[in-house]
């Protein structure tokens, strides 16, 4: 029976009972009387329960053919998108799967609700489902549930999170206590956001208004137990080399200082209050006021403070006047931190054309996060002069730890980017050097999706073909090239700065998650650079990172048999006043962070101490660089990353947690500073 029909009061009541619509007179009024709640419960229809606001939750209703209240969002480009009920239900008959994905990151390709739902912005919602993965193996987060919710005055709010890969049936669930004043509707989305052959399966799904007994159910759900560091014996010293060097001792691997001491880095980056680029309006104005421009002495308070709070390094992004400091508390015999600095080999400029492009002549990402063309001589050239300029002044310089190659590069389906004006002339030569013939490529490219009959391989530059999925026999040649790009980029700039600066680590791209789907076919290639680097922004779903972030730093460790450093992370809190849903008295939009946003200073202290118990737990990581130490409040930009706000106010609720930790981290690894 579906769901919704109403039964006949003769299938629902029993013969002895409908006797009494026989009787007459008086006796049949009272006893009608007597029964009419019963009859009135009896003849109510069958629908879902009446707290969950979803129509067809469980997907029971087929329609035609998608379920009965539930809508296909497609992105246009994935051709074999595969979607529809499956019988492979948590609960009930079926459930909604969906998958083989042939699209870039961030289409959407999935499912929603039909019609949005109604939502009173003074209630709490709970949505909970229950979801599981199949044989998705390119990367561990790569399903995204997401609610529109549509308001009065404003365009729609977008509230999302990521769901790690599960092979068994898991539920999920997800307090709404932030709506804005003047929230309307919302729909419920659930798309996956990677290229993959695998699927994913969504079942059982409610929204509810939550009462506290659903508030505390959630909290309970929610927790992740913060994992016990087992205590170290004091290390004996490593043979001291007078630079920074990794060593793996026993299982562990170590961040070793120029005298031979084992330490682990608890970094962030030494900042000067400014109103630029992430800087902080309040601040600048209290700093101003305060120390009348003079940066020096303030770096020296702010080493000193960060000192006290745990801090043992820099991270890299840290100004100029810190390094300073550093080389004079190090030839002193003061606690001096390790520095580090970012080469961006991929910044030279918006008016460069030297990087990756796919064939209508579009570059990966924008200007500071796009891929090079490796080939390109101008790049080359610009790319070695920018590491003589930097390496100079820290060549032999004991105090500095290490070079990060570059800074989040996108390199997500760069197999469609071989068209850079140099890669592309390298990539017919590879053709070339593989086929010998045209016609055995033109042979071997044509196929259902595409005819070629190329008089030459010179004559592919004009056509500039790209694969449509995975059984389109380009595809092999066009991932093959992609890998010989990354190396190419990765052997040129770790020999380049190895020539000019020998005795400082080698640190890869700061890798970001957002392209890593693409990584797993060229990972391995990453283990010629000292240490790997990885910024990680926990999603915050859970008390602490989640099991596909977790597993995204073993898995880079595995395939490339390196130690991994944290770059960046940081956990942004609603009361900090940087995230309000109102008009903004600058115009700024809701930061990118605003998905990661926990409810206050507490609860961002309890993930933090999480967080680094799970790094520090891990043997393989060197440390964790926290961005940064002041509140992104500029004229363009408002977040809260920070931890120290306007007129340097410390958070002291998070701070003293904060401080507690790092010192807990010292103690249990038996670092000295």
């Amino acid at each position: 029976m579906l769901k919704g029909r109403t039964k006949f009061p003769n299938e629902i009541i029993p013969d002895h009972l409908l006797n009494v619509l026989k009787l007459s007179g008086p006796m049949r009024i009272y006893l009608l009387l007597l029964l009419s709640p019963l009859i009135i419960i009896c003849c109510r229809p069958e629908t879902d329960p009446p707290e969950n606001l979803i129509h067809n939750p469980g997907f029971e209703a087929v329609g035609l053919s998608v379920p009965s209240g539930w809508a296909i969002k497609t992105s246009g480009a994935s051709p074999t998108f595969l979607s529809g009920v499956s019988e492979n239900a948590h609960r009930g008959k079926y459930a909604m799967q969906f998958g083989r994905m042939w699209s870039d990151a961030w289409e959407m390709n999935g499912f929603s609700t039909e019609d949005p739902i109604v939502i009173n912005p003074e209630n709490k919602y709970l949505l909970t489902f229950w979801y599981r993965t199949e044989n998705i193996g390119e990367y561990p987060i790569p399903l995204v549930a997401r609610l529109n919710v549509q308001r009065e005055n404003s365009e729609p709010l977008k509230y999302q999170k990521f769901i790690s890969t599960s092979d068994e049936w898991t539920e999920i669930k997800w307090l709404l206590d932030t709506l804005p004043p003047d929230a309307l509707k919302t729909d419920i989305e659930f798309f996956i956001w990677i290229r993959t052959k695998g699927t994913a399966y969504i079942d059982d799904v409610e929204l509810k208004v939550a009462d506290e007994a659903d508030i505390q159910e959630f909290r309970k759900w929610r927790e992740i137990p913060a994992p016990g560091i087992e205590q170290q014996p004091p290390p004996d010293p490593f043979k001291a080399t007078g630079y920074f060097e990794t060593i793996k001792n026993g299982e562990r691997w170590w961040l070793v200082d120029p005298l031979g001491q084992p330490t682990w880095a608890i970094a962030t980056m030494g900042e000067i209050p400014g109103v630029s680029g992430n800087g902080n309006i309040r601040l600048a104005e209290w700093f101003d006021d305060a120390y009348k421009g003079n940066r020096m002495e303030y770096a020296t308070k702010q080493y000193d403070l960060l000192q006290s709070w745990g801090i043992n390094s820099f991270a890299g992004w840290t100004v100029d006047e810190y390094a300073v400091l550093t080389e004079q508390r190090f030839n002193n015999g003061k606690p001096w931190f390790p520095m580090y600095q970012v080469l961006n080999f991929s910044i030279m400029g918006a008016d460069k054309d030297y990087y990756a492009k796919n064939n209508q002549g579009e570059l990966k990402g924008v200007h500071d996060h796009s891929f090079p063309d490796p080939f390109n001589p101008e790049w080359r050239k610009d790319a070695r002069t920018k590491a003589e300029e930097m390496t100079r002044r820290y060549k032999e310089k004991p105090w500095f730890a290490g070079w990060f190659m570059d800074n989040e590069i996108d390199y997500s389906s760069l197999f469609e980017y071989v068209w850079g004006d140099y890669s592309a002339k390298e990539f017919i030569r590879h053709l070339e050097n593989k086929y010998e013939k045209i016609s055995s490529l033109n042979d071997t490219w044509s196929s259902d999706f595409n005819h070629y009959d190329f008089p030459s391989f010179e004559a592919i530059l004009l056509n500039k073909p790209s694969p449509v999925e995975w059984d389109d026999p380009l595809y092999p040649d066009f991932i093959a090239f992609e890998r010989i790009m990354i190396r190419e980029y990765i052997d040129y700039t770790y020999q380049m700065v190895k020539e000019l600066d020998p005795d400082h680590l080698i640190i890869s791209n700061r890798l970001n998650l957002d392209p890593m789907m693409s990584l797993y076919r060229t990972i391995d290639l990453w283990s010629k650079y000292d240490v790997v680097c990885v910024n990680i922004y926990p999603e915050n779903l859970f008390m602490g990172f989640s099991k596909g972030e977790l597993k995204i730093l073993e898995w880079i460790h595995e395939k490339t048999g390196r130690p991994v450093i944290i770059g960046e992370w940081s956990i942004p809190a609603m009361d900090s006043g940087l995230y309000g849903l109102g008009a903004d008295p600058l115009n700024r939009r809701l930061d990118w962070s605003w998905p990661q946003v926990v409810k206050d200073q507490q609860e961002r202290a309890k993930i933090y101490r999480t967080c680094m118990m799970q790094l520090a737990s891990r043997p393989y990581i060197l440390g964790a660089a926290w961005f940064k130490v002041f509140d992104v409040d500029s004229p363009t930009r408002r977040a809260n990353r920070g931890l120290i706000y306007g007129n340097h106010q410390p958070y002291d609720e998070f701070i003293e947690v904060f401080t507690a930790t790092n010192m807990e981290i010292k103690n249990k690894l038996n670092i000295s500073r």
